[in-house]
């Protein structure tokens, strides 16, 4: 693909972004929070009618977003009434987690697997990484050695797939490893004693793309302009 043509797809699909991208980003992040404050106030509401203490945990959410919200804005401004907003609004949100939680202990929830399942979701995450680098390598080996791949193939090869085609296959090598790493958990979080370990490994999985995706996101131009220098150099080698 001609370099012209791979730059006006990589702006295309806003993989590098500009200031009005930016905004267009901050502002469905805001919109996005304000919709996840609203529908926790929902079901925090339903929860409440059926007599489940779960919508002490959900009306939380609206709190720890004015919290959030109000340390923001102290650290731009460095207004006190925003420091006393976040503060305030962070302890009715301790308080509510903190009535949960006893409810929840009272009901035989064990904190410590509480934390025991989000320390495996940790190191299964970085497991995830370290896998998708052996399926990359592996990937590589198997197209030298079947295909043949080798010095000028390869640079063809750069030559001809686009940036946003090499980010698309690097996508589903991730997801693969992560599907991989999730379906392993499965006999790990039975092994250590959780109930449900197929549900327990599909959040994982759904939680380990999110946070991949959200460093992605945070980290994509880097990485763009990466592998548009590699194939520079490809082409003037």
């Amino acid at each position: 693909m001609e370099r012209s043509e791979d730059l006006k797809q990589v702006r295309d699909l806003h993989l590098v972004r500009d200031e009005r991208d930016r905004e267009v980003e901050a502002d469905a992040s805001l919109r996005a929070g304000n919709a996840v404050v609203l529908v926790s106030q929902l079901l925090s509401a339903a929860c409440l009618l059926q007599d489940d203490p779960a919508w002490l945990a959900l009306l939380s959410l609206t709190f720890v977003w004015g919290a959030v919200k109000g340390f923001h804005k102290f650290g731009r401004d460095r207004e006190g009434v925003y420091l006393a907003g976040g503060l305030a609004s962070g302890a009715v949100a301790a308080g509510l987690l903190g009535v949960w939680f006893h409810r929840a202990w009272s009901a035989g929830m064990s904190l410590a697997r509480l934390i025991g399942y989000a320390v495996a979701c940790r190191v299964l995450t970085v497991l995830a990484g370290l896998v998708f680098v052996g399926l990359l390598l592996g990937l590589m080996w198997l197209a030298h050695k079947l295909g043949h791949m080798e010095g000028e193939r390869w640079e063809q090869y750069f030559r001809t797939i686009s940036t946003a085609g090499l980010l698309a296959r690097m996508a589903l090598v991730m997801a693969a490893a992560l599907g991989l790493v999730a379906a392993l958990s499965v006999p790990l979080f039975a092994r250590l004693g959780f109930q449900r370990p197929e549900l327990l490994a599909v959040l994982f999985f759904a939680a380990g793309g999110a946070h991949l995706l959200t460093k992605f996101s945070r980290r994509r131009e880097e990485l763009v302009e990466k592998l548009l220098k590699l194939k520079r150099g490809k082409r003037g080698q």
